[in-house]
Protein backbone atom coordinates (compact mmCIF):
# COMPACT_ATOMS: atom_id res chain seq x y z
CA UNK A 1 0.00 0.00 0.00
CA UNK A 2 1.29 3.51 -0.79
CA UNK A 3 1.78 5.67 2.38
CA UNK A 4 0.94 8.96 0.45
CA UNK A 5 -2.32 7.64 -0.15
CA UNK A 6 -3.32 5.63 3.34
CA UNK A 7 -3.47 6.52 6.54
CA UNK A 8 -0.41 5.66 8.42
CA UNK A 9 -2.06 3.27 10.95
CA UNK A 10 -3.31 1.09 7.82
CA UNK A 11 -0.44 1.08 6.15
CA UNK A 12 1.73 0.04 9.71
CA UNK A 13 -1.05 -2.87 9.92
CA UNK A 14 -0.53 -3.66 6.09
CA UNK A 15 2.77 -4.52 7.29
CA UNK A 16 2.06 -6.24 10.30
CA UNK A 17 -0.67 -8.45 8.92
CA UNK A 18 1.97 -10.51 7.49
CA UNK A 19 3.89 -11.85 10.34
CA UNK A 20 0.45 -12.38 12.44
CA UNK A 21 -0.97 -14.07 9.77
CA UNK A 22 1.72 -16.52 9.31
CA UNK A 23 1.82 -16.75 13.29
CA UNK A 24 -2.04 -17.57 13.02
CA UNK A 25 -1.30 -20.15 10.68
CA UNK A 26 1.27 -22.00 12.11
CA UNK A 27 -0.78 -21.96 15.11
CA UNK A 28 -3.75 -23.19 13.13
CA UNK A 29 -2.00 -25.90 11.77
CA UNK A 30 -0.57 -27.37 14.46
CA UNK A 31 -3.86 -27.27 16.52
CA UNK A 32 -5.53 -28.92 14.07
CA UNK A 33 -3.21 -31.35 13.00
CA UNK A 34 -3.37 -32.62 16.50
CA UNK A 35 -7.14 -32.69 16.62
CA UNK A 36 -7.96 -34.34 13.46
CA UNK A 37 -4.43 -36.15 12.66
CA UNK A 38 -4.51 -35.45 9.03
CA UNK A 39 -1.80 -33.34 7.68
CA UNK A 40 -2.87 -32.36 4.62
CA UNK A 41 -6.58 -31.34 6.00
CA UNK A 42 -4.69 -29.42 8.38
CA UNK A 43 -2.59 -27.33 5.82
CA UNK A 44 -5.78 -26.50 4.16
CA UNK A 45 -7.43 -24.73 7.39
CA UNK A 46 -4.43 -23.15 8.54
CA UNK A 47 -3.75 -22.12 4.98
CA UNK A 48 -7.62 -20.44 4.67
CA UNK A 49 -7.25 -19.22 8.08
CA UNK A 50 -4.41 -17.31 8.31
CA UNK A 51 -5.10 -15.42 4.60
CA UNK A 52 -8.30 -14.44 6.49
CA UNK A 53 -6.26 -12.75 8.91
CA UNK A 54 -4.29 -11.25 6.22
CA UNK A 55 -7.62 -9.81 4.88
CA UNK A 56 -9.22 -8.24 8.03
CA UNK A 57 -6.12 -6.64 10.07
CA UNK A 58 -5.66 -4.03 7.16
CA UNK A 59 -9.59 -3.77 6.98
CA UNK A 60 -9.82 -3.26 10.60
CA UNK A 61 -7.47 -0.62 10.89
CA UNK A 62 -9.04 0.86 7.78
CA UNK A 63 -12.52 1.10 9.21
CA UNK A 64 -10.58 2.73 12.01
CA UNK A 65 -10.03 5.95 10.44
CA UNK A 66 -12.44 8.74 10.36
CA UNK A 67 -14.52 8.34 7.37
CA UNK A 68 -13.84 11.95 6.24
CA UNK A 69 -10.22 10.97 6.34
CA UNK A 70 -10.28 7.30 5.09
CA UNK A 71 -9.11 6.03 1.63
CA UNK A 72 -11.08 2.42 0.56
CA UNK A 73 -8.96 -0.55 0.58
CA UNK A 74 -10.64 -1.03 -2.84
CA UNK A 75 -9.12 1.85 -4.59
CA UNK A 76 -5.49 0.43 -4.34
CA UNK A 77 -4.42 -0.81 -7.99
CA UNK A 78 -3.64 -3.79 -6.40
CA UNK A 79 -6.24 -5.00 -4.42
CA UNK A 80 -9.69 -6.01 -5.66
CA UNK A 81 -13.01 -4.70 -5.53
CA UNK A 82 -14.93 -6.35 -2.80
CA UNK A 83 -15.38 -6.23 1.13
CA UNK A 84 -11.82 -7.30 2.70
CA UNK A 85 -13.64 -7.25 6.07
CA UNK A 86 -15.95 -10.01 5.23
CA UNK A 87 -13.83 -11.65 3.03
CA UNK A 88 -11.27 -12.28 6.02
CA UNK A 89 -13.89 -13.13 8.32
CA UNK A 90 -15.18 -15.47 5.84
CA UNK A 91 -12.44 -17.20 5.45
CA UNK A 92 -11.30 -17.85 8.91
CA UNK A 93 -15.10 -19.05 9.62
CA UNK A 94 -14.74 -21.14 6.82
CA UNK A 95 -11.72 -22.68 8.27
CA UNK A 96 -13.36 -23.08 11.89
CA UNK A 97 -16.49 -25.18 9.93
CA UNK A 98 -14.23 -27.02 8.04
CA UNK A 99 -12.79 -28.42 11.26
CA UNK A 100 -15.25 -28.81 13.19
CA UNK A 101 -17.21 -31.11 10.22
CA UNK A 102 -13.85 -33.14 9.65
CA UNK A 103 -13.71 -33.74 13.55
CA UNK A 104 -17.26 -35.54 13.01
CA UNK A 105 -17.42 -36.89 9.46
CA UNK A 106 -14.01 -37.53 9.09
CA UNK A 107 -15.08 -36.50 5.77
CA UNK A 108 -12.76 -34.88 3.80
CA UNK A 109 -14.84 -33.80 1.06
CA UNK A 110 -17.43 -32.86 2.95
CA UNK A 111 -15.74 -30.66 5.55
CA UNK A 112 -14.52 -28.98 2.95
CA UNK A 113 -17.76 -28.20 1.31
CA UNK A 114 -19.31 -27.73 4.34
CA UNK A 115 -16.66 -24.82 5.55
CA UNK A 116 -17.24 -23.66 1.70
CA UNK A 117 -20.93 -23.09 1.92
CA UNK A 118 -20.22 -21.45 5.38
CA UNK A 119 -17.75 -19.18 4.13
CA UNK A 120 -19.58 -18.17 1.40
CA UNK A 121 -23.11 -17.56 3.52
CA UNK A 122 -21.06 -16.07 6.00
CA UNK A 123 -19.26 -13.49 3.17
CA UNK A 124 -22.70 -12.83 1.44
CA UNK A 125 -24.30 -11.26 4.74
CA UNK A 126 -21.47 -9.73 6.04
CA UNK A 127 -20.49 -7.67 2.97
CA UNK A 128 -23.87 -5.96 3.29
CA UNK A 129 -23.41 -5.67 6.99
CA UNK A 130 -20.25 -4.45 7.51
CA UNK A 131 -19.06 -1.11 6.12
CA UNK A 132 -16.51 -1.24 2.79
CA UNK A 133 -12.57 -0.53 4.19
Amino acid sequence: MSESEFDESVVKADKRSKAIALIVAIAAFLLVRELVADVQFASIAAATAGIGVRLYVPYHASVRVPESERTSLSEHPTTGAYNHGAAGIGLVLLSVVAVVAFAFTQGFVTSVGVGIIAGVVSYVGLSSALPTG
